[in-house]
């Protein structure tokens, strides 16, 4: 008869590696990981040693079933935060990230900032109320290890950049809801950051801005959201390794875009509520490679006289708005005017209102570069039909045509668009018709 091995109980998980353990902590909350401290000796400094700190206080609160938030909670959750990352600092911070919109002390709110910025903190993340925040935190702008800066505020927060601040590790900026207090201020963040790639301004107001100066030797992609300008604001951009621009936003009254030859890939989105010509903002930009244009952004561009050339874009893509679908017919011009600038385009994606007419002469672009065009909204009607017909007859280089129908289209419409198409002469030798 064999024999019944007795089996013990064995902590095997007490056993594992430091970073193994620190490894399952992180994905557990902050209230659960300081639990496990009182798991055993083994287990009680561990949650010190954790490099990537995530504090919510209404989502914690919240998933604890909390609706409303009392004194006392958010005490006690302000009392972990203090343990995990005050009282216990054993170990430097990779990420730190605090959402807090509710009412604490603004001094315990330093401290924590403080605490993550001795403890070497790389990625900062801060989502807070401005009372929280005064507008020169001083600890903030000792940082050097910064490597991602993210501050979402609210709009009566106005950040003043000391002169001489210094980040020679930051390479993303990502501010929301943070104003400038003078154009000095601009300048002293980007003059700081010497090793600067990525920045994004989302829901700026240009108040206190008379010149939203971007300069920078270094800077590689450029986002600017949802500003809001005063009538006479100018934008300065000054980014001769600038690979990627995404602008959304109204004109602000002029530009100055300087350097931008590297530029590679640009996605705008822009409304003239000003009536500003935007002229030189195009210009600035007319050596882009790949272009995503609004239809508004369409619409302001071919007012634009002389129309810019865009000597090397390849790619090119127009975004059409159902808010404005009702007012293409009353534009005197549409997407075939601006072929006539893009020599060297390659693939084409547009909505097919965006195309008021057909030229009797094709454009250059047409007849010799372009190889893919996708057509969206499209129709059965007799203009519609008339516009691949259009492509298909003078697109000598042309392999690929793409038709995404309009909304529920049965296959018995798709498959009769099909037909007049693959029926109809083309130029092309190696031509393939994908209809969706």
């Amino acid at each position: 008869m064999a024999k019944q091995v007795k089996m013990e109980n064995v902590d095997r998980i007490s056993g594992l590696h430091d970073s193994i353990l620190i490894h399952i902590l992180s994905f557990l909350s902050a209230k659960q990981v300081i639990r496990t401290s009182i798991l055993s000796t083994r287990w009680r400094y561990l949650f010190a040693l954790l490099p990537n700190l995530h504090f919510d206080f209404e989502g914690d609160l919240w998933r604890r079933g909390y609706t409303s938030y009392r004194h006392i909670d958010i005490y006690s959750y302000a009392s972990l935060v203090d343990k995990m990352l005050i009282t216990h600092n054993m170990t430097n911070i990779d990420k730190f990230r605090l959402k807090c919109r509710t009412m604490i002390d603004p001094d315990r709110f330093h401290a924590w900032i403080s605490a993550a910025v001795h403890r070497g903190v790389k990625h900062l993340d801060l989502n807070i109320s401005p009372g929280k925040f005064t507008t020169r935190p001083a600890v903030l702008f000792t940082c050097r290890t910064l490597v991602t800066l993210k501050l979402c505020m609210e709009f009566d927060f106005v950040l003043d950049v000391p002169k001489g601040a210094h980040f020679p590790n930051l390479k993303i900026i990502h501010l929301e809801e943070v104003n400038f207090s003078n154009d000095d201020s601009v300048k002293s963040l980007l003059s700081g950051c010497t090793s600067l790639e990525d920045l994004v301004i989302e829901k700026f107001l240009m108040s206190n801005i008379s010149n939203f100066n971007i300069s920078h030797p270094f800077l590689k992609r450029l986002t600017l959201l949802y500003t809001y300008q005063s009538d006479y604001g100018w934008i300065t951009i000054d980014a001769p390794n600038l690979v990627y621009l995404e602008y959304d936003d109204e004109l602000v009254a002029g530009y100055s875009l300087q350097n931008l030859q590297s530029l590679v890939k640009a996605d705008i989105d822009i409304s003239n509520s000003l009536q500003v010509d935007g002229s030189t903002f195009f210009r600035g930009i007319c050596n882009v490679r790949s272009l995503i244009l609004s239809d508004t952004s369409l619409e302001l561009l071919l007012s634009c006289a002389p129309l810019p050339v865009f000597p090397n874009l390849v790619k090119l893509k127009i975004h059409c708005s159902n808010d404005l679908r009702p007012y293409y017919d009353q534009w005197e011009k549409g997407l075939e005017t601006l072929l006539s600038s893009l020599p060297e385009l390659e693939k084409l994606e547009f909505n097919q209102e965006a195309l008021i007419s057909l030229p009797e002469k094709a454009p250059s672009c047409l007849l010799s570069k372009l190889k893919s065009i996708k057509i969206s909204d499209f129709t059965d009607e007799r203009d519609c039909i008339g516009k691949a017909k259009y492509f298909l007859k003078n697109g000598r280089a042309l392999e690929k045509l793409t038709i995404r129908t309009a909304l529920r289209y049965s296959g018995e419409r798709k498959s009769k668009i099909s037909k007049v198409l693959s029926a109809s002469p083309w130029e092309s030798k190696h031509l393939c018709i994908f209809i969706f």
